[in-house]
């Protein structure tokens, strides 16, 4: 038997209300909504932009990825959103059997081809986004910036417990190799691959 999964990125508009449950009663927080994506193809035999079938799918996400999106978005903001992809059946009052895409999400953004946002806010998780039972270390804010400077800024990853959602390190890619980076006396030199988090923190 298997155990992959079709993990796949959607990029779409929120085209329902977002319902967020807070974290209560030893559930986590929880948010869901409705994504649609259409996608645009240019028609030569009309000469114009023509859109597909819309596909409609819809996203759920929990903690503190929960609680960032019900506090973000709103019905009819364009979105990226990535996920793990699955199906729901469920029978509707004529006793129908319907199919229901459902994206359970890993990472949610703005599609900023559509417009701009203000400034970035960083959040931590905490007990608003965790269930009572979820012991965590809680660190403050890691300026990101400087995980190419000085990997000792990220503190010792044996303080952190394992998380089965965080990125391996071998797919972090680097910069191109053959890009040349200006240093602080003005010359050139070959830039070589950024640190990945996971080397960042060894």
């Amino acid at each position: 038997m298997s155990n992959g999964t079709l993990d796949l990125t959607v990029t779409g508009w929120v085209g329902s209300d977002v319902t967020t449950l807070p974290a209560q009663d030893g559930r986590a927080a929880y948010t869901t909504f409705r994504l649609g994506s259409t996608r645009r193809w240019w028609n030569r035999a009309t000469n114009a932009w023509q859109d597909a079938q819309t596909e409609w799918f819809q996203v759920k996400a929990w903690r503190t990825l929960a609680v960032n999106a019900g506090l973000s978005l709103k019905k009819g903001v364009p979105v990226v959103v990535q996920g793990r992809l699955a199906t729901r059946e469920w029978q509707d009052e004529q006793g129908a059997v319907r199919t229901t895409l459902v994206l359970e999400a890993t990472a949610i953004g703005l599609d900023l081809s559509y417009g701009t946002v203000g400034q970035f806010q960083r959040t931590l998780s905490g007990a608003a986004a965790q269930t009572p039972d979820e012991v965590r270390h809680e660190r403050g804010p890691i300026d990101v910036t400087a995980l190419t400077e000085a990997g000792s800024a990220l503190g010792d990853a044996s303080e952190e417990p394992p998380d089965d959602e965080l990125v391996d390190g071998g797919h972090v890619l680097g910069d191109d190799p053959g890009e040349p980076e200006v240093g602080a006396d003005g010359g050139k030199a070959a830039r070589g691959r950024r640190p990945s988090l996971a080397a960042a923190g060894a």
